[in-house]
């Protein structure tokens, strides 16, 4: 059977028979416009990859900052504000640099955004006017969820604290930025997408960067509030996490998630993530881009991808896929290499 994109991806996530397995590769938006002026493109847009790859998946940001991080659209500027009023550094491919409430007695006067402001999905609106959510997987893109957001708004360390001594106005925190994302997704899906992402770090390189007990008593209720807008509507679900969050996946299944990403190989025991969720979660990613892509020969890249797609893709739910976007650091030779062994062992069940 020949399938579509979006049949293979659909299909793939259910652990349903497909003709082979769906293959991604996206890139960071620093690696992204190196690999595009390499093929004389100018033009920094993730749709600028399709002749190039057999991408299943078109990400529907958001118009703004989070647009212009994606293709380089800065102007000269050195930082940029998006509608959380959250400064980025155009120098680094996503790093936040201003913290708008670093104090709790600027929380009160805080203009939370709009999020049925005219404008924010006016991309994802083109993706859909010219059909590519027809052919192809067009999901939405909840960008720095929940814990993201409210590091990013308290800063990183203030927000770890409040979180063990501050409960009452973390969660007053938590449920506005909850509240928006519920609102955006309600909103991605009345515009037509056919699959919700959230995009949340939990895990540092060896673990959990707050305690298992601490994410679900705070995040995982407010997590499974935006999911439930994706499910009630019958759509799937992916979510990123990087880092070690072995200890909550099962969480994650449980509010809805069908797809977890990136799946790094560094942080996470994937034998064992293999065999506890392969039957019950689709996997996205795992290809290491920490060491195999950036350092590795063709051979030692051929023979990575083959042990995951037999690994990882032991249950048929599996896409073929960096951890994470393809930096400026991974040659472009191990780009090609990468690409021609997911599409040599795609076909392995």
């Amino acid at each position: 059977m020949k399938l579509t994109p979006k049949e293979r991806f659909l299909r793939t996530i259910k652990g349903e028979d497909v003709d082979m397995l769906p293959v991604q590769c996206d890139f960071s938006a620093g690696g992204l416009q190196r690999f595009l002026l390499s093929r004389g493109i100018n033009n920094v847009s993730d749709l600028e990859l399709l002749p190039f790859f057999d991408n299943h998946v078109l990400y529907a940001y958001m118009n703004g900052a989070t647009l212009r991080m994606k293709t380089k659209a800065f102007c000269g500027e050195k930082i940029i504000y998006d509608e959380w009023h959250c400064g980025w550094d155009t120098s680094q491919d996503l790093l936040y640099c201003t913290h708008p409430i670093a104090e709790w007695d600027d929380f009160e006067k805080y203009e939370f955004p709009d999020p049925n402001a005219p404008g924010y999905l006016d991309y994802a609106e083109s993706l859909i006017s010219a059909g590519y959510a027809e052919e192809r997987i067009v999901t939405s893109y909840h960008f720095c969820t929940l814990f993201e957001r409210a590091y990013i708004l308290r800063g990183m360390q203030n927000l770890l604290v409040d979180m063990l001594e501050e409960e009452e106005l973390t969660c007053a925190l938590l449920d506005k930025i909850t509240a928006f994302h519920v609102e955006l997704a309600k909103r991605y899906i009345k515009l037509g997408v056919n699959c919700g992402r959230t995009v949340d770090d939990y895990g540092a390189q060896t673990g959990m960067m707050m305690s298992p007990s601490v994410w679900r008593k705070l995040i995982k209720p407010r997590l499974a509030r935006i999911h439930a807008v994706y499910r009630d509507a019958g759509i799937p679900v992916i979510h990123h996490s990087c880092g070690n969050i072995m200890p909550i996946i099962g969480d994650l299944i449980e509010i809805g998630v069908n797809v977890l990403n990136p799946v790094q190989p560094k942080a996470l025991d994937v034998e064992k993530l293999a065999a506890e969720y392969g039957d019950k979660l689709a996997f996205f990613g795992g290809i290491c881009n920490q060491e195999v892509l950036p350092f590795k020969g063709p051979e030692e890249i051929d023979a990575h991808v083959k042990y995951m797609v037999e690994t990882l893709g032991r249950n048929g739910r599996y896409i073929i896929a960096p951890s994470n976007g393809v930096g400026k650091d991974v040659p472009l030779e191990n780009v090609a290499a990468f690409y021609a062994a997911a599409q040599k062992y795609r076909h392995i069940k």
